[in-house]
């Protein structure tokens, strides 16, 4: 077209003066200052992105083009250099969304189509963090899991694929599972009533009573048995924080076990594991030293919560990760003040540092069934029923306040 300047999609001003009749073709590019003997450019005034380009054709009238660099010119000088606005043209990128579980992992997307997620946080661990929500129905609770701090992807497509599979009283259920373009979300059964740790360490004295103890590790052991026997599988995150509590209608405690980010399939063929991982405090010596490991790392670590539920001690207190390992490889434990004789010998069996010789959960099972039969048979069974029942209202007081926190979110 004759007598106008054609301008680039980034830029709409022109700014020169017509000196000459006939005009060739100017290009101007940014960081450069290009002369010419006939006539000279400047862009001075305006700020021109590094890609822009100006220029003309020739073969226009002279009014015309004097006329359209005038108008040009008038507009650069309106706007002030920093105010220039300059419209560019993206096009959108389109975002593939990267799962991480298999399709053979039934999951579903938007999450706060099914469920209403509050912000009260339960837990929180290195990439993910535990919130309450809700349906029409009941409470639940939901892992989010960041797919940015996940390490390994394959060890979250475990945690999912063992989840799903377990059904046990004392073990937490696990629902379903959503997955979109930032995060895994677990809806899990919600266990709002503390964990082992709170229980352990809500009386004055630190721990627990034989009765209630021999209560709760039946409840451990069975929950553990049914992985190793039933579903073949080790945990290797045994700890106090990973027992999550509630009171039933008759304000019987029940524990329930979570976190399976550590969980793995027992190996077939008898072959041992070698993977340093868990809580260092409740690793076992056979880890420890390197030379392999079965599910017998998993009684150990319940020998370590045992002496921690009669004493409220740990067995191995000491600062430092060197020095714990140290003292779990030969350091002397102190069995002695545990107060209760037949559980002693029991606590001895679990944490035997001959992995050969330690007691299994279905062996404990039986030692403890037995012992309890033995004292409801000897002593009043409604005196250890009413202690039981004022220890359990005691630690319901306790949590009042984190009690009433979930009811004012769920209303």
């Amino acid at each position: 077209m004759g007598g106008t300047i054609n301008s680039c999609s980034y830029c709409r001003y022109g700014k020169e003066e017509q000196e000459q009749e006939n005009i060739q073709t100017i290009t101007t590019k940014v960081g450069e200052e290009k002369d010419s003997r006939t006539k000279k450019v400047t862009t001075e005034n305006i700020d021109i992105p590094q890609r822009m380009t100006i220029y003309s054709d020739s073969g226009d009238s002279n009014n015309n083009i004097k006329n359209d660099i005038t108008k040009s010119k008038t507009k650069a000088k309106a706007k002030d250099k920093n105010n220039i606005k300059i419209k560019t043209i993206t096009k959108p990128i389109k975002t593939k969304v990267s799962y991480i579980l298999p399709e053979s992992i039934s999951k579903r997307e938007n999450i706060e189509s099914y469920y209403q997620i509050f912000p009260t946080l339960l837990a929180q661990g290195g990439s993910s963090q535990i919130f309450l929500a809700r349906n029409e129905k009941d409470r639940f609770a939901i892992k989010q899991i960041s797919k940015g701090g996940v390490a390994k992807p394959e060890e979250l497509v475990r945690e999912a694929n063992i989840s799903l599979q377990l059904k046990h009283n004392n073990i937490i259920t696990y629902y379903d599972i959503f997955e979109d373009k930032n995060f895994i979300y677990f809806v899990m059964e919600l266990g709002d009533k503390g964990d082992l740790f709170d229980f352990i360490t809500c009386d004055q004295s630190g721990c627990l009573s034989p009765d209630i103890s021999i209560d709760l590790l039946i409840q451990i052991f069975e929950a553990v048995d049914y992985l190793h026997t039933e579903k073949k599988i080790i945990h290797r995150d045994l700890k106090p924080e990973n027992f999550l509590l509630k009171i039933d209608e008759n304000n019987f405690p029940i524990l329930k076990l979570i976190d399976f980010g550590l969980a793995i399939n027992l190996p077939n063929n008898g072959e041992k594991l070698y993977e340093l991982i868990g809580t260092r405090k409740y690793a076992s010596p056979e880890m420890l030293t390197g030379k392999g490991y079965n599910e017998k790392i998993d009684e150990w670590a319940i020998g370590v919560i045992m002496f921690s539920m009669l004493t409220g001690y740990e067995p191995f207190r000491r600062t430092g990760e060197y020095q714990v390992e140290q003292s779990i490889l030969y350091a002397k434990i102190d069995f002695e003040i545990i107060p209760d004789y037949e559980l002693r010998i029991l606590n001895e069996k679990l944490l035997d540092r001959n992995e050969s010789t330690r007691i299994t959960c279905k062996e404990a099972l039986l030692y403890l069934s037995e012992l309890k039969k033995l004292r409801e048979n000897v002593y009043n069974d409604d005196y250890y029923k009413y202690q039981r029942h004022l220890f359990i209202e005691n630690y319901k007081a306790m949590l009042n306040n984190k009690l009433n926190l979930f009811e004012r979110n769920t209303i």
